[in-house]
């Protein structure tokens, strides 16, 4: 990227931060106003890794954004398969999946996962990133509706194109992790055009890991490129604290390695900010 492009992509992160914490300031109440916070400190889990990413984590018990980037948590990227988030509640509001066990018969043709090359239900290709089963969900519902849909969430750039079936993967559409965040949100809090049955069922897809009195809700992705991009995106929530905790991580794949170290580097976040227990499971602020 020339240095004009990298300028002018950190001022409109910069332009897209200062009108974030207006809009926060002008529609929250004093005592409850979402603060900004850079951590750099935070930059360290990539640096160990030789890699570049963002973390961005929003604590709503203690109305606090947290980013170890604050540029990059603004910069639009390929979904990847954190898509599957959207296309599923998609797939659910339509009726192509009457629930989470709606099932989806393997064609035979052997793909680069073993876990794809099996008959799969809309939980477990969720589970699995099985792309085959939501490539031809988009194929099944249409473009234009799938398009409506993602201008509706106000999904990133809002873009479903140019190939129906494919621009999550290698399209024009592209979200910050700020706006994964803000999608997240809208999802937890039932503010999108669904019906309390989609949300219900959706729960049930996205639920990663539960345990006594506490439950995460997340999902991974990965782009391919030079290098990759990688996420881990979701909330945790508790039964003593209805207030979640958000977080959206991307970083270049630079390794294949770097698939698990995306979910240790939330983990490890979480629990420090009280988030999360030392076993992994939430805990207190």
């Amino acid at each position: 990227m020339s240095f004009p492009r990298v300028m002018a992509s950190a001022l409109l992160a910069c332009l897209a931060l200062t009108a974030c914490r207006a809009s926060i300031a002008q529609t929250t109440p004093a005592d409850q106003r979402e603060r900004w916070e850079t951590r750099p400190e935070l930059q360290r889990h990539f640096d160990e890794l030789g890699t570049k990413g963002t973390l961005v984590v929003l604590d709503t018990r203690a109305h606090r954004w947290i980013a170890s980037d604050s540029v990059r948590a603004f910069e639009g990227f390929l979904p990847a398969s954190t898509f599957k988030i959207p296309m599923s509640l998609i797939a659910l509001e339509t009726g192509a999946a009457v629930d989470e066990t709606q099932p989806f018969k393997w064609d035979g043709t052997q793909r680069r996962i073993d876990d794809w090359n099996r008959d799969q239900t809309l939980g477990s290709a969720y589970t699995v990133s099985a792309v085959w089963v939501f490539q031809s969900l988009a194929r099944q519902i249409g473009q234009p509706t799938v398009q409506q849909f993602v201008r509706d969430f106000r999904y990133g750039n809002a873009v479903a194109g140019p190939i129906g079936d494919r621009f999550w993967l290698d399209g024009d559409l592209r979200l910050s992790a700020v706006g994964q965040i803000e999608f997240l949100r809208r999802v937890h809090d039932r503010a999108l055009p669904l019906s309390d049955r989609t949300y219900d069922i959706a729960r049930k897809v996205m639920l990663r890991d539960q345990g006594p009195g506490w439950r995460l809700y997340a999902k991974t992705g990965w782009a391919d490129g030079a290098p990759g991009l990688g996420w881990f995106v979701g909330w945790s929530e508790q039964d003593r604290d209805a207030r979640p905790v958000y977080f959206a991580l991307n970083m270049d794949m630079k390794d294949p390695a770097f698939s698990q170290k995306r979910v240790e580097i939330v983990h490890q976040v979480l629990r420090k900010m009280g988030a999360m227990d030392a076993t992994g499971a939430p805990g207190e602020r």
